[in-house]
């Protein structure tokens, strides 16, 4: 992960991933409440240790808002056999719907008709996010009635610290902080999960191909997590061998070509052999990364 102009430290986990922990219908720990939906973290919002939800010790996982959504409370909301960040379709713990359309079901427009807030949290305007973009600013024109028009009040040379803070953590690998992401099989371009076609959303992961569903975007460079070649992105749930510790390379972290996994001090999660994630955190392509409950 490269997260270009916004220095918070990435973006980490795979929807592929786990947030497990041990457990069972849930006892509380210190602070904590148990049972079905049972809340635990840091700063008070869990306790250590604390309980564990339904789903074969699952901790759900509270947005910055304070609130679960349906991409972290622990239930296979859409019947598919997976669970929170074990769902490709889930784009972070922040996202209410488990696919198939990519839409996270939660305002991360702004009431502008074109502008654009961070598309994985839960604010919308001034809040967690705090991001500042317009689809008026892209050429592809990915949203309608929002034509190219860019200036600078709009289209912002670089973002507020805020929006690292806040949206970079959310941020999965392969996605600027708007909803504009790669894919693998999309030949290096991106597209807008957030496409509609009225008040619809279309995009779906069996449909990246279709401009008319997914439309086509241009990625905002000043907040941009790129996709790296040993990371876990949307789409890319395995990564190459040499990637892995002592696999080809000396120095322990790669071989030809390989690299970090996660951003040093991050937890790496979601493939065979990891450590599941602490409760509190969320395994975002391929890395825990803790959720700042405001």
């Amino acid at each position: 992960m490269m997260l270009l102009s916004i220095s918070a430290g990435g973006c980490g986990g795979n929807p592929g991933g786990e947030n497990r922990g041990g457990g069972g219908t849930g006892a509380s720990g210190t602070g904590g409440s148990g049972g079905i939906g049972g809340s635990a973290g840091l700063g008070g919002m869990m306790g250590t240790g604390g309980a564990a939800g339904t789903a074969g010790g699952c901790f759900p996982v509270l947005c910055p808002d304070r609130n679960s959504y349906g991409c972290g409370d622990c239930l296979d909301n859409d019947g598919d056999g997976l669970i929170d960040d074990k769902d490709p379709e889930c784009l972070g713990p922040c996202d209410n719907t488990e696919g198939p359309i990519l839409l996270t079901g939660t305002p991360g427009e702004t009431g502008n008709q074109c502008g654009a807030d961070c598309y994985f949290d839960r604010g919308n305007g001034s809040g967690s996010g705090e991001c500042i973009w317009d689809r008026r600013c892209d050429p592809l024109e990915p949203k309608d009635q929002c034509s190219y028009e860019p200036t600078p009040q709009i289209c912002p040379a670089s973002q507020p610290e805020t929006c690292a803070e806040g949206c970079g953590a959310l941020t999965p690998n392969g996605c600027d902080c708007f909803g504009c992401c790669t894919f693998p099989g999309l030949g290096g371009g991106y597209v807008f999960l957030g496409s509609e076609t009225g008040n619809d959303g279309t995009c779906t992961l069996n449909d990246l191909n279709d401009p008319a569903l997914c439309r086509p975007c241009t990625p905002a460079g000043n907040c941009l997590n790129t996709c790296e070649r040993c990371e876990i992105c949307l789409g890319k749930p395995t990564i190459p061998e040499d990637c892995f510790p002592g696999a080809g390379g000396s120095g322990g972290m790669g071989g030809n070509g390989g690299g970090l996994r996660c951003p040093i001090g991050k937890q790496a999660c979601g493939l065979p052999g990891d450590p599941a994630c602490p409760s509190g955190a969320f395994c975002l392509t391929g890395c825990c990364t803790d959720i700042v409950v405001q």
